[in-house]
């Protein structure tokens, strides 16, 4: 004590606490964007597979066509 007043050391300041019911702390928020990012990517490869499925069912179909169309000349022909 000096002359009646007490000297005592600065306290840092601290870091904000989270409010109750503000959110996720860290770690769920990590794994909230982990599985946000997987669900994208299971939906992009999805996606692609359906587009491959449609363009194979199209060659599919495409190539019957130009069976027909072959057959129909072959028939001509003959």
């Amino acid at each position: 004590m000096i002359d009646g007043l007490l000297v005592t050391a600065a306290r840092p300041p601290r870091a904000p606490q989270p409010k109750p019911g503000a959110g996720p702390p860290d770690g769920e928020q990590a794994l909230a964007q982990v599985k946000a990012a997987f669900d994208y990517e299971v939906a992009q490869q999805a996606e692609m597979e359906r587009e491959r499925a449609a363009l194979e069912a199209l060659l599919l179909a495409n190539l019957k066509n130009e069976d027909e169309v072959m057959k129909k000349w072959i028939a001509m022909i003959a």
